[in-house]
């Protein structure tokens, strides 16, 4: 899959983009600021269906813009393998005489081949995998983090698991409302139960599915891993479900319900839901030891690294077709061998974006770009 035409309007400091796209890898350069990341996280937008930059999606919108409505709308034409395009696009705007006001009406429209789509049915028509320099919180950070990188992944090869995930979250969010007022008395405890078989049910779901997937994407992360630093001893990832029990659907979402009954009080003392995969974890070991824990920077990120390749690896395979691969300035961190190894890898890509800082050493990976681009000031100008 590659990304033939991207269009932005009024999108962070964009006013008016347009932008022709060839298969293979192209190279965009500029300045610190000029909107060399806005870029990309436009085009991992139209994937995902929404920022994953911006706290608020608000933000995005460029309110300079001169229409009474402030507006941003993105398209993505993007060419398959089989021959097939599709044309994405999301436009979201915020109400007349609102824009100040974190009270107004935002909206957000989506359409695929100009039909209206929910996002559900949207996310991964156009697949997309986003290398970054925050890629260390990936590993260092919370265990929330591992768990969205495999709730994206999940997104993009199965748009029921989304169906899913939302209803499992919404399931959640009703459950502790639910644990609150039983703690203040408003409430009996045999109202959970119907809850608690919902969450049983979901949550098992999505067990069963991240469990598949993982087992899938850990030997290419390891052999992503060893191409970098197989000094280093291996890279094992391990999928650790709150859950750690392996059967049918049925007998999973069982031993959740079970587990929910034995830890009842103290649910109801906290209102707060203490079993179920919004508790997973995904653990990364080298030799044995705990890399979110115990690894050095050179060691997080190179895992984080091997994760994004096991991630395009995997897409690759589950959809037949390859992923688009961003990087977002991600060279500058690395050392001469996993630049190398990260070059090969968007070098072998139907398509690669790179963003760099204006001055960065050249490669000779990186002479062999099909298009080069200088950024400034939210305007893209093709050079040669």
């Amino acid at each position: 899959m590659h990304l033939s035409h991207l269009t932005l309007e009024n999108f962070r400091n964009y006013a008016d983009t347009e932008l022709d796209l060839s298969p293979g890898l192209s190279v965009f350069r500029g300045a610190n600021a000029q909107g060399k990341s806005n870029l990309l996280e436009a085009i991992y937008l139209l994937a995902l269906t929404k920022s994953t930059r911006a706290e608020n999606e608000r933000d995005v919108i460029r309110f300079e813009a001169a229409q009474e409505t402030p507006y941003t709308r993105l398209i993505g034409i993007a060419q398959r393998k089989d021959g097939q395009q599709v044309e994405v696009q999301v436009d979201m705007a915020i109400a007349p005489g609102q824009a100040g006001s974190p009270n107004g009406v935002y909206q957000k429209r989506i359409r695929v081949n100009g039909l209206p789509k929910p996002a559900a049915q949207v996310v991964g028509s156009i697949a997309a995998v986003l290398f970054s320099a925050d890629d260390l919180e990936l590993i260092s950070g919370s265990p929330a983090n591992r768990r969205r990188y495999m709730d994206v992944l999940l997104s993009q090869v199965d748009r029921e698991y989304i169906k899913v995930l939302q209803r499992y979250q919404k399931v959640m969010t009703q459950r502790n409302q639910l644990l609150k007022r039983i703690r203040e008395g408003q409430a009996g405890q045999d109202e959970l139960t119907f809850w608690n078989d919902e969450l049983s049910q979901q949550g098992s779901r999505i067990t069963q599915r991240r469990r598949t997937a993982m087992d899938a994407l850990a030997p290419l992360a390891s052999e992503a891993y060893a191409s970098m630093a197989a000094e280093d001893g291996s890279l094992e990832v391990v999928y650790e479900p709150s859950i750690d029990l392996v059967g049918t659907p049925e007998e999973v979402a069982a031993y959740i319900s079970e587990k929910l009954t034995a830890v009842r009080t103290r649910e109801i003392q906290m209102a707060q839901t203490l079993v179920g995969p919004h508790r997973d974890e995904l653990r990364t070991t080298i030799g044995g030891i705990n890399v979110s824990q115990y690894g050095s920077r050179g060691q997080i990120r190179t895992v984080a690294l091997s994760l994004r390749l096991a991630e395009a690896g995997y897409l690759t395979q589950t959809l037949g077709e390859e992923p688009i691969l961003l990087l977002d300035d991600v060279l500058s961190e690395l050392d001469e061998a996993r630049q190398r190894r990260v070059l090969e890898a968007a070098c072998a890509a139907e398509q690669a974006l790179i963003t760099m800082v204006d001055g960065e050493r050249q490669t000779f990976e990186l002479q062999e770009a099909v298009a080069n681009f200088w950024i400034q000031a939210g305007t893209v100008t093709q050079e040669g």
